[in-house]
């Protein structure tokens, strides 16, 4: 019997590979330098001069990965997004029934709005019309698809609690309004948080607690069963944070 042959790999084909994994791993090398920037220094503080000077590259091989200041913001962005994706699909394992896999989203946003903090706050930076209107097209559609993966997660959640008949949607209500909601109380608490403390607001106020309590109060005005009073969320939160957490 005569084996098929298997198909040759050209040299040229080889090297365009080897040239792809360096680049790529070069740019992950340059996006670690920039949150290290801006960990140090902040948004003012990451040029491409800046970014240049830490590197061991010129900043034309720099702008052959990033074209502008505002697409490495973008793709610091993508990057945060890669990692709470990651985090996202933990959190959709955790054993529980609906109302608690959407605490557990909702504790995956918190623990990397804490452990990533730069990188948290980048993804609100990425928004701004300026750095939008600098990134590369290609950058911005890669972000897009992130956003949408994520949104899906919260949304499966729900879907979930309907077939569970844990809640009902309200009269005139989508589906896509809850998810929304979901989504702005997660980023919103969260981002909001660290510079109020750095005002002096609120500082009696854990987050932790303050992020549980807005969670329990949104999913109780919703009906989403079984309600607080009738079950241990504060429990949940403290299993789901074991379960996240665990290396």
């Amino acid at each position: 019997m005569i084996e098929p042959q298997k198909p040759t790999v050209s040299a040229a084909e080889q090297g365009s590979g080897n040239r792809a994994r360096l680049k790529q791993q070069r740019e992950l090398q340059l996006l670690q330098l920039a949150q290290q920037i801006l960990q140090q220094e902040g948004f003012a503080g990451l040029t491409m001069d800046r970014l240049t000077a830490a590197s061991e590259v010129s900043k034309g091989t720099i702008y052959n990965h990033f074209c502008s200041k505002e697409d490495l913001i973008t793709a610091l962005s993508v990057d945060s997004l890669q990692r709470q994706l990651l985090l996202f699909q933990q959190a959709l394992q955790f054993s529980g029934h609906s109302r608690e896999r959407a605490l557990a989203l909702h504790y995956a946003y918190f623990l990397f709005s804490t452990t990533e903090p730069t990188l948290f706050l980048c993804l609100l930076s990425a928004t701004t019309p300026a750095v939008v209107e600098k990134s590369s097209a290609s950058r911005m559609a890669q972000r897009q698809a992130l956003e949408q993966q994520l949104l899906g997660f919260c949304q499966q959640v729900i879907e979930q609690a309907l077939v569970e008949n844990a809640i009902s949607l309200p009269g005139g209500r989508c589906i896509e309004e809850l998810t929304y909601l979901q989504w702005a109380l997660a980023f919103g608490g969260n981002a909001l948080y660290r510079p109020t403390q750095q005002m002096g607001f609120f500082q009696g106020l854990a987050q932790q607690q303050l992020i549980l309590s807005g969670v329990n109060l949104l999913l109780d005005g919703l009906g989403w069963q079984p309600l607080s009073a009738d079950f241990d969320y504060q429990g949940c939160w403290q299993r789901i944070a074991q379960a996240l957490q665990q290396p």
